[in-house]
């Protein structure tokens, strides 16, 4: 008998398995231990230093920090202090902080009391045994510092400050604490509160935030997806509502194997908060779970997942708190089917015809050529960053906008802004105007006759910088 070859695919079997998917179901999550933050009064932020559960808090208006293992027996006899007013510009109160751990340090966050919106607002750098490495002042303009983010991507980090009626200013530094880049997000049909969180997963932003943190008038949670450089990938989505019950949502991590995403919130419309809930969100932010987890009165908790269990701090009017839940019945994510398939010949008796689903052999396509690079922004600077002018004098200022690999971004629209008080003292010509192809904007400003510190700031690509101008006789 005349034997035919065919082509047959070994990973047949597999696209046939691959087909056949379960739905997305929630894991599953059992209270181990809850223990007292005994040297705090308010927060309770957990992070993971690869060996121990590492806690932050404060009480009046200092952070302590302390360690737990794993099981939540402390392993330091007494809290070590982080932070006091001495940090601060005016001796000041230290109201609220956030608190990540990255490559070997730990960075902090916090704010100052102020008024009431803060005004101050500090990065802190330490090493694994809690010792300062640096300190450097994110923002000293009077403007709302509280209930900010904190976020990580692996080499940067990043600083969320609330920007009333938009969302966020998030200030981008290095390991050195050195400033990098700033970006504006939120505004039009993205506005959003503080009272945020964001985790960094699959080399994108994922940030959830209230409408607003006034008791008993936040009906809804909102999800935002950002790239590295918080460019809008996916626009606002409605994640939770539930009718004046929703306030601050400061916990969210995602789950390493399932990349599922966990929030945690105190259900209540005050100030207060209330019992702690947990939702539960498969990878693509469907829901599919929501439950009381501790019954009480809480706000603001924190978590973070170690291996499969997770830790979520929390504090209420009496105490802070810290608990330990283990994970089980973590989905497995769908594997992901490989569509360049190697065809291998095998020797058959019989012609057969296969199933119309087994590809047929194709000839490849000549390579494309490669498309040239777009130089998209990433940094903003402007030059001088300070100038001082007689009234009536006009100086340049030179502002240029550069991509992630330092190349110059031509045709991009920097826009000058100056606050209404500062303008009764300068001017800026022209308001707008697009870079040349070195990448770089020249703006003209002019004293006028009211002496004084201005700061204009320049925004381009959702980025911002600002220089200061005195104005003397």
């Amino acid at each position: 008998m005349k034997q035919t070859r065919i082509l047959t695919y070994p990973c047949l079997l597999v696209y046939l398995i691959t087909l056949i998917s379960a739905n997305a179901v929630a894991q599953t999550f059992t209270l181990e231990k809850t223990v007292t933050i005994d040297f705090g009064a308010v927060w309770c932020v957990p992070v993971y230093d690869g060996t121990n559960i590492v806690v932050s808090s404060e009480s009046g208006g200092v952070i302590k920090v302390g360690k737990f293992d794993l099981s939540l027996n402390e392993v330091t006899s007494d809290a070590t202090t982080v932070a006091d007013t001495a940090d601060t510009a005016n001796n000041d109160t230290i109201a609220d902080h956030k608190h990540i751990f990255q490559n070997g340090y730990h960075y902090l966050v916090f704010s100052t009391a102020g008024s009431g919106q803060g005004g101050y607002l500090y990065l802190l750098k330490l090493d694994a045994d809690l010792n300062r490495m640096g300190i450097t002042t994110v923002v000293s303009d009077g403007s709302a510092t509280n209930d900010m983010f904190l976020v990580g991507d692996g080499a940067y980090i990043y600083v969320g400050k609330f920007l009333p009626g938009t969302g966020h200013t998030v200030y981008k530094y290095d390991s050195n604490l050195d400033r990098l880049a700033s970006y504006t997000i939120g505004g039009g049909a993205n506005t959003h509160a503080n009272g945020a969180a964001a985790v960094y997963t699959d080399s994108q932003f994922h940030l959830v935030a209230p409408f607003t943190l006034a008791p008993g008038q936040n009906d809804e949670f909102y999800r935002f997806i950002f790239d590295n450089d918080w460019k809008v990938l996916q626009n606002k989505e409605t994640i939770l509502s539930d009718e004046g019950m929703l306030g601050i949502v400061s916990a969210l991590s995602v789950e390493p194997n399932s990349q599922e995403f966990i929030i945690h919130y105190g259900r209540g419309s005050g100030d207060a908060g209330g019992p702690l809930y947990r939702a539960v969100y498969d990878s693509k932010w469907n829901l599919l779970s929501n439950t009381e987890v501790i019954d009480g009165t809480w706000t603001r908790p924190h978590s973070v997942i170690v291996n499969d269990a997770l830790y979520v701090g929390y504090d209420g009017s009496s105490s802070v708190q810290l608990s330990s839940f283990t994970i089980t019945n973590i989905p497995t994510p769908t594997p992901t089917i490989t569509t360049s398939v190697t065809p291998t010949a095998t020797p058959m008796a019989t012609p057969t015809t296969l199933p119309s689903l087994v590809p047929t052999p194709t000839t490849e396509p000549s390579p494309a050529s490669t498309p040239t690079p777009v130089c998209e922004a990433g940094l903003l600077s402007a030059s001088p960053t300070t100038l001082t002018l007689s009234r009536k004098t006009s100086s340049e200022v030179t502002v240029t906008v550069t991509g992630n690999s330092n190349c110059p971004v031509e045709g991009e629209t920097v826009t000058a802004t100056i606050g209404a008080s500062g303008r009764k003292r300068v001017s800026a010509s022209p308001a707008s105007q697009k870079t040349n192809e070195n990448g770089q904007a020249t703006f003209t400003i002019t004293a006028r006759k009211k002496v004084g510190k201005v700061r204009v700031t320049f925004q381009a690509a959702g980025q911002t910088t600002s220089m200061t101008v005195t104005v003397k006789k």
